[in-house]
């Protein structure tokens, strides 16, 4: 039971990326097909499309929410094992929570070490 659990916080850990980035993907594709199309039709609009172009967040600029949602199945995880009340399955869910939890604290210090970093004069 105890791999089961953990293979179940790996795949649901690596969902939670992959959805992340997919959105982050698709996000970008619909921004960039919008600016096709009205450069297609020499439209007027043009340069407030372009100028409503973020600038190039740093690499992980979303981190803290992906981070947040990781720790929280984590917690989530590890609660449902204690409320179990049996000691084995504390320890089985308490081991499947240690995976998305340290994925998530791992990303809240790199996003808290872009963050210095970006404030640096």
């Amino acid at each position: 039971m105890g791999e089961d659990i953990l293979v179940f916080a790996v795949l649901v850990t690596g969902a939670v990326l992959i959805v992340t980035q997919i959105g982050r993907l698709w996000r970008a594709s619909i921004q960039h097909k919008t600016i096709r199309e009205a450069i297609s039709r020499d439209s007027a609009s043009v340069p407030a499309l372009l100028a409503g172009i973020e600038e190039p967040k740093a690499s992980g600029s979303n981190d803290d929410r992906t981070a947040f949602v990781l720790l929280a199945i984590a917690l989530a995880l590890f609660l449902f094992g204690w409320l179990q009340g049996d000691a084995d399955d504390l320890r089985n869910m308490g081991g499947a929570a240690l995976f998305p939890g340290l994925v998530g604290l791992s990303l809240l210090i790199r996003h808290h070490l872009a963050k210095r970093r970006e404030n640096r004069p």
